[in-house]
Formats: structure tokens, C-alpha cells, sequence
């Protein structure tokens, strides 16, 4: 597993397998079947993998395979809600605000709003599985995600950090 610094131009190209099409159990106009057991997959350099499962017109499902200590960056998607259920393993949740510092189990999920920063991590010991739920916007942002470290207060932060800001 590589850590890296991810960047914006990094989350563009994170759904290495959306063919979901390809992988469906049952597809009808307006009902689409699959299964976690037969597509879960560790095959990413950076220990995440983000399998697209289904898409509709307003949204997607997508499993997230997180490697023991995978993680990913602070970061938020501006018109996007986001609902996490921990299937296997567990889910390190963090945010920016206080006391936005969980562990969650198999059969327990967040539910993140639209612009909210979090970030997900795999304490381990064991590879996790999370079934993501997400909305589709009607009409797209510019970014559908944002780091926060490229935010205005993410880069407050770190200049109040560094020390270039009295507190």
C-alpha cells in the first residue's frame, strides 16, 4: 500500500471498476441487483478500492475496499450526501469539528451532508468493507469534491499551525 498525498486531479480517477453493467445479478428499468461477496476488491496501489455497484438517475451505490490502515484525505463533495454502512471491519471516521472522532462497526453508518468534511481510515487489523450511498446532484458543482486542505479553512488552519498566525 503506498501513502500518498492525494490531490484533486487523484479523485477524479478513483472508481477504477465502474462497469457495473458487467456485474449485475439483475437489470430492469427500474430495478438494479448485485452483490457485495462476489465484487469485493483490494487491487489499489493505495490500499482503497471503489467498486461503482449501481447508478440511477440520482444515485449511486459503490463499495469501498480499505486495506488495514488505509485512508483517505480530508475532504468534502459540495453537492453530494454521502451514507456510509460498515459491512466488514471497521470504519475510523474523522471531521473538523470537535468530538467528530468515531470507530464504527459491521451494521453501523453515518450519514454525511452535502459540503460536510470527513475523512475515512481502516484502523485494522482486518481489510474493511463500506457500502457508500451517494446522491447525484441535478445540477453538478464545479468540484465534486474538495480537500480541505485546498479549502480557505483548511489553509487557515495550517497557517495557524506552521505558526504564521497569532492565535
Amino acid at each position: 500500500m503506498v501513502d500518498q498525498q492525494e490531490t484533486s486531479e487523484d479523485l477524479g480517477h478513483q472508481y477504477g471498476r465502474s462497469d457495473f453493467e458487467n456485474r449485475t445479478k439483475f437489470h430492469s428499468d427500474g430495478w438494479l441487483v448485485s452483490s457485495f461477496v462476489d465484487n469485493v476488491s483490494y487491487d489499489s496501489p493505495t490500499g482503497r478500492n471503489f467498486v461503482l455497484l449501481g447508478r440511477q438517475k440520482d444515485s449511486n451505490v459503490v463499495m469501498n475496499c480499505y486495506e488495514p490502515g488505509a485512508h483517505d484525505y480530508m475532504h468534502a463533495h459540495p453537492g453530494s450526501e454521502h451514507t456510509f454502512l460498515v459491512w466488514k471491519g471497521k470504519l475510523h471516521l474523522t471531521g473538523v469539528e470537535d468530538a467528530e472522532d468515531l470507530t464504527l462497526g459491521p451494521g453501523e453508518f453515518v450519514q454525511i451532508k452535502a459540503g460536510y468534511y470527513y475523512r475515512l481510515h481502516n484502523p485494522g487489523p482486518e481489510p474493511a468493507v463500506y457500502c457508500q450511498f451517494q446522491t447525484i446532484p441535478a445540477k453538478p458543482p464545479k468540484r465534486g469534491t474538495v480537500l480541505f486542505s485546498e479549502s480557505r479553512r483548511g489553509k487557515a488552519a495550517a497557517q495557524k499551525l506552521e505558526g504564521g498566525e497569532n492565535a
